[in-house]
Order: structure tokens, then sequence, then C-alpha cells
């Protein structure tokens, strides 16, 4: 897709009509000030084809300009030699807005309206996402992609290529996952909860079935025959039966009739009670209260005369408290006099004690320090005596030693080199080692790049085989799919019809005969083909490592064959050193092994030498120690006897002021008679307290008791009139009814007792009329029949024995008739939850794979991975066309290193490049990826972000040719820069420039 011509009107910045024509344009830049629009027109081009834009609002109404009530942006564009041209308007008409879209082709000179079902994404062959991808190449994001971590990086292309859709399917994979295996779980709960019987046991119910078909018709035979014959003679034994009962009851009932006379009676009376009991519940509340009323007054009386009494006891408990009181406090005054005296003395008592206790200790110290000094005086003459032994013994020892100095010396002088020496050979024989295996590894590398090389070759042919072959099945594919189409047009035309495809008339006569082709099915040599091509391209890296390896292992074989000369010259030097200074033969071990003997004797030597002048000063020592020790010993004696007079002495004081003090406090210590006078005040305090407290409660109870009595008075008043009142009512009453209360008392009675009596009076007459009659009807119907219970036992042991049969056989019937309906349904749904079960399964196992698949560990990482090495190469050769093979992009351990041709194949790290250097890598990615999504449509345009802060000259130079080589594969090339160094090397600017009637369009 090449773009012709942009035209923007109300857009975004450009409120004015702006014309940007490209068809002049090959590599141009777009410059402006931030927030002129330079972005704004790539919006534009994505607004015209998709109606969408990038990272903004996708609504119309926010895309036009401030101020404006119409937007337009139309858009020539060429695709595969054909031009195109869209128009999208936006109006705004009130409350709704007006929304157009026109399509159309240019068609010989003219412009046509596409057709309706045709859309730009199928002109261009891509969609909003995949176009923005491809057409508009963020080159900083690559440029933070080459020198991000792996993890960055990975996150990066998933953004750039459009992979979050892998996490979102992932997702859904799990959650159904979960819902499908819920599922399958509570079925197979279900199916253990299900029995379904076997088909033998549905076979065996069914045949049991048929039997008791048979029989149930043959038994409800007999059984209405044996029960019409017993129902007959039933109803004649009953007959019988109940004209006797009825006779009996009759008789029975007629000796009843005092009773029901007597029950009428008690009926009126209690008619007559039940309209006067209203005044009388009255009466009974009124007495009733009037009862509480006294009772409540004699309780309350009661209780105020037991408050009186507790109050009048409490009164003469608080008096006699009174007069304790003072006793007691004239008995702890007495105490407290006593103490005051012997608290004058108590001081002296306990200095006396404290200094006794120090004499005490004094003495005991004198005691020890004499044992001590006795004790120390006998060590140090055994000291002296050791000392003097041992400082002989050292004498003799020293004079018996063996020491060789120089020779030691000599030998400390080639330590040092000796042990560079022997480092360096160490390190010799492990850089031989190494070297060995260098050169082993070399020619197996060697070996396998030959091999390498040979499966490259036939993969190639293998390549093109498979390419070779899908071509030329597309093309008969292609063949096929048209004969279809001329073959079904054929049938729908008739001879002198106007063909739709060329418009002219359709002559039977002359036609070619259409070949029959069949379709090919290309999936299988597509999958080949691109197996073919994966493993070539595989086989190719690997080419690659190994050629990079053998070559680094080689550098190693040399870096080190140079090493181990050095190391053999260093060596060489030490030996000739460690010669000199010997001037013997010698080895290490003897070198080492006389040293550790010398050393060995040279120590003890010094040892002796130490410890001969240590004795010489422990015996001066001794000696003086065992004079001052017996210094000590007579001082200690001296003090000792003065401590012993000094204890007798304060022994004798204490005892005397005890004494005093003794007789004072009448043989209490002065703490247990300040603590006992403490104590008495205490107990004396509460005691009053505790008095008082309940002289107060009496007083408070009585009170109470006291009020509660008056108001006892008042309710026991009025009941009383209350019930005078009701009294001369409850006379009144009686009198108009002719009752004496006592009458009323005996009469009363509930109301389901009278009805009980009324329905007992109606009872009676109404059996006394219907037992007459029924006698009267049986004995018509009896006439001179008879019969007895033996024949009618006999008749019902028959008919309840065929019944039981009968009921037996249908309640078997029954039940298997359920029995089987059970069977079948729960066999039909076992059948269905197992169908449904295994479907459940394969799909839990479908979406379980998909998701593990789906895994930003297991897929993605995959996905990205082979994209990213696919880019790689790519980029690879994208950056040696764009450095003219200078340098080479590939990607080592997770990193991206760049060979330079120019310098010996060296490689450098992404990161150490220069800044034109890693724009043409970062660029090269860009175009990788550009053309990877594109998936081969003609890319016929590119505009590049270059987010660039600063450009040094050189680098400018390095992006200016690079972007001069891109201009040379016939695209227009667009660079959206704020850089005005790097926009004046390129042939043309379009700068945005800003203005009061909006950013404006100005060529340079």
């Amino acid at each position: 897709m090449r773009p012709l011509e942009l035209i923007v009107e109300g857009f975004t910045s450009f409120r004015t009509r702006q014309v940007l024509d490209f068809t002049s344009l090959d590599l141009f830049a777009i410059t402006g000030a931030t927030g002129a629009g330079k972005t704004s027109l790539l919006d534009a081009i994505t607004f015209a084809l998709y109606d969408k834009v990038a990272n903004k609002p996708n609504s119309s109404k926010e895309l036009v300009s401030q101020g404006a009530t119409q937007l337009k942006v139309e858009l020539r564009f060429e695709m595969r030699q054909t031009e195109y041209r869209v128009l999208r308007t936006w109006r705004n008409r009130g409350k709704t807005d007006e929304k157009k879209f026109l399509f159309d082709q240019l068609i010989d000179g003219e412009w046509e309206r596409c057709d309706r079902a045709q859309k730009v994404e199928d002109i261009i062959g891509m969609d909003f996402e995949t176009f923005t991808r491809v057409i508009i190449l963020p080159q900083g994001q690559f440029d933070e992609f080459l020198k991000g971590e792996a993890g960055k990086r990975r996150e990066i292309l998933r953004q750039l290529a459009g992979f979050q859709i892998f996490e979102q399917m992932r997702k859904e994979a799990s959650d159904r996952t979960s819902r499908f295996k819920a599922e399958r779980e509570g079925l197979d709960k279900v199916l253990e909860g299900m029995q379904a019987p076997t088909i033998e046991e549905v076979n065996a119910q069914q045949t049991e079935l048929e039997n008791l078909e048979v029989a149930i018709p043959e038994l409800d035979v007999k059984a209405k025959n044996c029960r019409k014959l017993l129902e007959a003679e039933e109803r004649l034994f009953s007959q019988i039966q109940q004209y006797s009962e009825f006779s009996v009851k009759l008789e029975q009932l007629q000796q009843n009739a005092p009773k029901i006379q007597a029950l009428e009676i008690q009926f009126r009376n209690a008619q007559l009670a039940n309209s006067i009991v209203g005044t009388w519940t009255i009466l009974q509340t009124t007495r009733k209260r009037v009862e509480n009323a006294i009772a409540d007054l004699a309780n309350t009386n009661n209780q105020l005369e037991l408050a009186k009494f507790d109050l009048n006891n409490q009164r003469q408990i608080f008096e006699q408290s009174r007069t304790d009181q003072i006793e007691s406090q004239s008995h702890i005054e007495s105490q407290e006099r006593s103490l005051a005296l012997a608290e004058s003395l108590y001081p002296q008592q306990q200095q006396c004690a404290a200094e006794l206790e120090h004499a005490n200790k004094n003495a005991l110290e004198r005691s020890q320090q004499l044992d001590k000094a006795t004790k120390t005086a006998k060590q140090a003459e055994l000291e002296l005596q050791s000392s003097t032994q041992q400082l002989q013994k050292i004498e003799t020892a020293i004079a018996n030693s063996h020491n060789d100095p120089q020779r030691l010396e000599n030998l400390r002088q080639v330590a040092e080199p000796l042990a560079q020496q022997q480092m360096l050979q160490d390190g010799l024989v492990k850089l031989r080692q190494k070297s060995s295996q260098l050169q082993t590894e070399s020619s197996n590398l060697t070996l396998l790049l030959d091999k390498s090389k040979q499966a490259i070759a036939k993969a190639e042919n293998e390549f093109q085989i498979a390419s070779i072959a899908l071509n030329n099945a597309e093309a008969s594919n292609l063949q096929a799919l048209q004969s279809s189409h001329v073959s079904a047009l054929r049938a729908e035309l008739h001879d002198g019809d106007n063909c739709p495809v060329c418009n002219n008339l359709y002559v039977v006569e002359g036609l070619p005969e259409i070949l029959s082709i069949e379709l090919i099915d290309t999936d299988a040599l597509k999958k080949h083909r691109d197996v073919s091509e994966r493993q070539l391209a595989k086989l190719r890296e690997d080419r690659a490592k190994l050629e990079a390896n053998l070559e680094s292992s080689q550098l190693q074989l040399q870096s080190q064959t140079q090493e181990i000369v050095e190391l053999e010259t260093e060596v060489a030097k030490f030996q000739e050193q460690i010669d000199r200074i010997l001037q013997t033969a010698w080895t290490a071990a003897d070198i080492l092994r006389d040293r550790q003997e010398l050393e060995r004797q040279e120590l003890a030597y010094q040892k002796l030498i130490n410890e001969q002048k240590e004795i010489a000063i422990a015996c001066r020592n001794a000696e003086s120690k065992l004079n001052i020790s017996q210094e000590n010993l007579q001082l200690a004696q001296t003090e000792f006897q003065k401590a012993e007079q000094e204890k007798a002495h304060r022994q004798s004081q204490l005892q005397e002021i005890s004494q005093r003090l003794q007789e004072i406090t009448a043989g209490k210590s002065y703490e247990s008679l300040l603590q006992s006078i403490l104590q008495a005040k205490s107990e004396l305090s509460d005691r009053i307290q505790t008095i008082e407290k309940s002289y107060q409660k009496a007083r408070e109870t009585f009170a109470k008791r006291e009020e509660a009595a008056t108001k006892a008075q008042e309710n026991h008043d009025i009941p009383i009139a209350e019930r005078t009142q009701q009294e001369t009512n409850w006379s009144s009453e009686l009198k108009y009814i002719n009752f004496t209360e006592s009458e009323f008392l005996t009469a009363q009675t509930t109301r389901s007792q009278m009805e009980s009596w009324q329905k007992e009076i109606e009872i009676y007459q109404r059996q006394e009329q219907d037992l007459t009659t029924r006698r009267q009807m049986f004995a018509e119907a009896i006439a001179d029949q008879h019969t007895d219970e033996i024949a009618i036992a006999n008749l019902r042991a028959d008919l309840l024995q065929i019944e039981q049969d009968l009921q037996l056989a249908s309640e078997s019937r029954a039940t298997i008739k359920a029995w089987l309906e059970q069977a079948q349904q729960r066999r039909q749904e076992s059948q269905e939850l197992e169908q449904r079960k295994i479907a459940l399964q394969s799909q839990e196992q479908i979406y379980h794979t998909l998701s593990k698949d789906l895994q930003s560990n297991k897929f993605q990482e995959y996905i990205l991975d082979s994209l990213q090495q696919e880019l790689a190469n790519r980029a690879s050769v994208l950056l040696q066309q764009l450095s003219e093979d200078r340098y080479i992009l590939q990607i080592e351990s997770g990193d991206y290193w760049v060979s330079d041709n120019w310098n010996g194949g060296e490689k450098r790290r992404i990161r150490t490049l220069s800044g034109g250097e890693t724009f043409a890598a970062s660029l090269s990615m860009a175009l990788a990826l550009s053309e990877k999504l594109s998936m081969g449509i003609e890319l016929g345009s590119l505009f590049l972000d270059e987010g660039f802060g600063t450009l040094d000259s050189e680098t400018l130079e390095s992006v200016t040719q690079i972007l001069e080589s891109l201009r040379k594969q016939d695209r227009l090339i667009g660079v959206i820069t704020h850089i005005q160094s790097l926009a004046e090397r390129l042939p043309t600017q379009i700068h945005v420039r800003k203005s009061i009637n909006g950013s404006e369009l100005v060529r340079i």
C-alpha cells in the first residue's frame, strides 16, 4: 500500500483544509514542534482506512478540531497497480451526528464506487492492528528491545507482534477446563449414586410380569363371585343382628328418660344463671381485689414492724460501738506511747547490731587473710624450689641442642621462588591438558560442520522440491476453481444471454471444452514445505553456531599455546634463581623437608632460650614473693587480734540495749509492736464503718417500708368501697331471677356443659325416634330368612384368601411395572450421563492440553523465541543490505551481538554500539517484524518514529546513509523526527507549523 494524497480538514489540530501530496516523495521527514500534529498525519491515514486511531479516542466527535462542526479525511492510495480513494466525513447536526464513508476505485481513468461487500481490509490485506505494526515502525521500541533484558524483550515483542491474545486464550482455556472438570466430577458422583439394573434383571422381571397378567383376571372373577355371596349372607346376618341391637338399645334408651327430664330442668336453670354471670364476674373480681388489698396491707405492716425492730437493734449496736471505740482508742494510744519510747532505742539497737555484724565480718576476713597469708608463704617456698630446678634443666638442654642458622636462611630465601615455580608448573600442566581438549573439540567441530553443510544442502534441495510441488498444486487448484466457476456460469446462461463477466453475448457454439481438473489437498504440501523450511532454518542456525564455536575454539587454542610457551620460560627463570642460591643439587621435596626440620630445630632452640629467660625471672620473682609473704603473715596476725577485741566490745553493747528495749515493749520487737498498733487501728476503723453502714441501711429500709404501708392502706380503702356497691347490684340481680347466691352457684355451669346437655337431650329424642323406625324396617326386611356366623366365617375365609392372592399379584405387577419403568429410565439416564461424561472428559482434556500449551513458559515462550530467532535471521540479512555487507546481527545466549566484517568479524554486544549502528540494528529488526506481520503483502510505504534524543555528527551521517539505502528499495519512507539536523539531510521536509487557524503543512 502506497499513499498518493492525503486531505484533512477539521481533524485534530488541522482545522483548515490541508493537502499532502505523496506522489513526488520517496524519502522525507515530518518535522514540527511538540503538539503540532506530526503523528496526527499517520492517525489521519488509519482513520481514513479503518475508522480507528491508535492510542486515542476512536469517536469521530473526539477527533474533530476544537471549535469545528465537521470533519473530513480523504486518502488516495495505490495497491497492486490499482488506485483507490477513501473518504470519511463527520458532521454535527444538533442532537444527532452524521457520518459518511465512501470507497472508490479508479477504472479506466474514472472513479467508480466499490462493491459494498468489498472492505478496505480485504484490499490492503491487513486489519488495523497489523497495519499499524507493519507500516508505522516504532524504532525507539526496537532500540529498547535490543538493549533490554530477556524478560523485557519478550514483553516488548509480545506487544509488537500482538501476541497478548495467547494469554487471553490460555485464561479462557483454563476457565473452561475448570468448568468441564467440575461438571464431570459431578456426573461421576451422580453415576456412583445410580445403580442401573442389568439387561438380565430386566428380562427376568418382564417374564414375571407376563405371568401375572394371566393370573390376575382369573383371581378377580373368583373374588367377585365369592364377594357377592358373602355380601348377601352378611347383609342378612347384619339385619338380624341390627334388629336385636335396636330392640335392646331402645329399651336401654328408654331407661334414661328420668335423667333426661332432670337435665332439661338443669339446662333451664343454667340459662337463667348465665344471664347474670357478668355481674357475678365483676363481683368476684372486686372481692378478689379486696382480699389481695387486705393481704398486702397485713404483709406491709408486718414488714414495717420487722424493719422497725431491725432499726432498733442496729441503733443499739451503733451506740455500743461508740463506747467500744473510745476504749479501743485509749488502749491504742497507750501502745503508741510505749512505741514512741522504744523508737528512740530501736535505732541504737539497729546500729549496734550492724556494728556487731561488721565486726564479725571483719574478724572473719582477718581470719581468712591470716590463713591465706600462711598458705601463700608456704606456696612461695615451694615455687622458689621448683623454679631453681627448672632453670638447671633448661641450661642443660641448651648446651645439648643442634642448630644451623645459615642453612635455614638459604632455604628461606628460595621459599618464594620455589612456590612460584610450583604454581606455574601446575598451571602449565592444566594448560597442556586444556590445549589437548581444545584440539579434540576443534576436530569434532570440523567434522560436525562438514556434516551440517551436507545436511543443509540436502534440506535446501528438499525445500525447493516441496515449494515447487506446492506451487504446482496451487496453480492446478486455481485452474480447477476457474473451471468450476466457468461450468457454474455456463449452467446458468442460455444462448443469447448477456455474460456478467465480459458483458458480451453468450454463444454456445464454438465454446471450448471445459477440462475436468480435480482439486489437490495443499494442506499436507504446505505442512511439508513449512517443515522443510523450519528444518532448513534450524540447520542454518546450527551451522552458524558451529562456525562460531569452531572459530572461538581455534582462537582459544592459539591463545593457550602462547600461554604455554610463556609459562615454560617463567618456570626456567625460577629454576635458575634457586640454583644460584643453594649452589647444590636439589629437589622441591628435599628443600621442603630440610626447611621443615631446620625450622623445627630453630623453633625448639628459641623456645629453650625464652624458657631460660622466663624461669630466671620466675626465680627472682619467687624469692621476692617469699619475702613479701612472710611480711604479710606477721601483719595478718596483728590485724586478726584487733578484730577479735572489737567483736567482743560490740556484742556487749548490743546485749545491753536489747534488754532495755524488751522491758519497754513487754517482750515484743519494735516491728511487731508497730504492726499490731497499725492492725488494731485498721480493724477498729473497718468495724466502725461496717456498723455505720448497717445502721444507715436499716434506717433506709424502715423509711421504704413505712412508705409502702401508707400506700397499701390507700389501696385497701378503695376496693372496700367498690365491693359494697357491687354487693348491692348483685342482690338486685338475684332477686330478679328469684335465686339465692347458693342456688346461682349450683345452677351455674359452663357454656360447653350447657351445649352438652342440650345436645344430649336432642340426641336422646332423635335416637328414640330413629331406633323405633329402624327396628320396624329390619323386621320387615328379615321376614322368615335365617343364617349364622359359621357360614359367614367360611365364606369370608375363602374371600380373604382369594383377595390376598389377588392383592399380592396386583402389588407384584405394579411393583414390577414401576421397577421396569425406573430401570428403563435409569438405564437411559445412565447411558446419557456416560455419553455426557465422555464428552466432558474429552473437552476437559482438550482445553487442559491447550491451557498447558498456551502457558507463558511453554507455548508463548516457544512462539516468542521462534519469532525472535526468525526476526534475528531476517534482520541480519536486512542489516547486511543496509550496511553494505559490513554488519551481521546474531543472537547468542539470549543477547544480541553484531559482527563487523570490516574488522575481521569482531563481535560486539548491541549495548556497546554507537548511535548510528544501534539505529541500523533496531531498524533492521523493525523491518523484519514488518515483513513477518505483512505475510508477503507488498509494502509500498513505511513510516519511522526514530525515537532519538540527540545525534552527534558521526551518528547523524550513519542514520542518513541507512535511510538512503531504504530509499533505493522503491518504497515511500517517512521519518517522524524532532532533530532538525537529521531532517535537513533528507531530500524533503514536511513541516507541521502551528498557527492561529490550526496546524498547517509546509513543504521544504
